[in-house]
């Protein structure tokens, strides 16, 4: 995939990171986006290797201007946009199961993490993307889509969290149809489970739970373990490859077979 140019929201957390290392080993070009400078500074210092081929930009994926502005940047400096990773979102910090223990802010700031800047990244690379005939969007939803029972886990804000996950697939479905005639391919990847290096956010809230609670997690995965990283970075590089071209308008599991 020599030539091939990809952005990437939410480039500094473990996901990120992960599938930033696949697409350069792939010899991508990457423009790394997160609101987290020390962190992308971090992803920077760790490739050496890439050179030129990875740019890091702080950027609020929920904010239009900054997004654009991204979306400039990576033009300017590869002259063309090939793939677009949404991974930027999260559960938020308020920690509620009910509806009623959720305030409008809290809710709209999960919402905005998860949906809003899935949807403001893709409106401003489909320029780029149908100049060329080509592209691939890939949109970050969660197994929690489809809505978890029982107590919180992992997952701070777990209904508008389950909601905009949800609300990924049907965006990633209506985009596919209406992109499919101009050669770019719309998918959303569900990660179930992911933990991460130690030290990382959903590892940390995992090994905070007691024991009980771990293997509670763990035994409603029939392959009996946890994902990584790497797994999932795996299946979107293979989303954005040419292996991939008839492939579009699919949300599909890395959960261990749990869905």
């Amino acid at each position: 995939m020599a030539g091939r140019v990809a952005i990437l929201s939410g480039a500094a957390g473990e996901l990120g990171r992960a599938l930033v290392a696949e697409l350069l080993r792939q010899n991508y070009s990457v423009l790394a986006t997160d609101t987290n400078e020390k962190a992308l500074e971090a992803l920077e210092t760790a490739h050496p290797e890439a050179g030129a081929r990875l740019v890091v930009r702080v950027t609020d994926a929920t904010d239009q201007a900054q997004v654009e502005a991204a979306v400039a940047e990576a033009l300017s400096r590869f002259g063309r946009i090939d793939a677009l990773a949404n991974v930027a979102g999260g559960a938020g910090p308020v920690r509620a199961r009910h509806a009623d223990e959720i305030d409008l802010e809290a809710w709209t700031h999960v919402i905005d993490l998860n949906l809003k800047s899935a949807f403001l990244f893709s409106r401003s690379v489909l320029p780029a993307m149908r100049r060329q005939k080509h592209g691939r969007i890939v949109n970050f939803s969660s197994s929690s889509a489809r809505g978890t029972k029982g107590p919180l886990t992992t997952v701070t804000g777990r209904l508008p969290y389950a909601t905009s996950k949800a609300a990924l697939i049907g965006m990633t479905a209506q985009m596919a149809k209406d992109l499919a005639e101009e050669g770019i391919t719309v998918n959303a990847v569900m990660p179930g489970l992911i933990l991460g290096a130690q030290g990382t956010r959903i590892r940390t809230r995992f090994e905070a739970m007691t024991e009980p609670e771990q293997q509670r997690m763990i035994g409603g995965i029939p392959m009996g373990r946890a994902g990584v990283p790497e797994e999932v970075a795996a299946v979107v590089a293979f989303l954005f490859s040419e292996a991939a071209s008839y492939v579009s308008g699919v949300a599909l599991p890395i959960d261990g077979a749990a869905a």
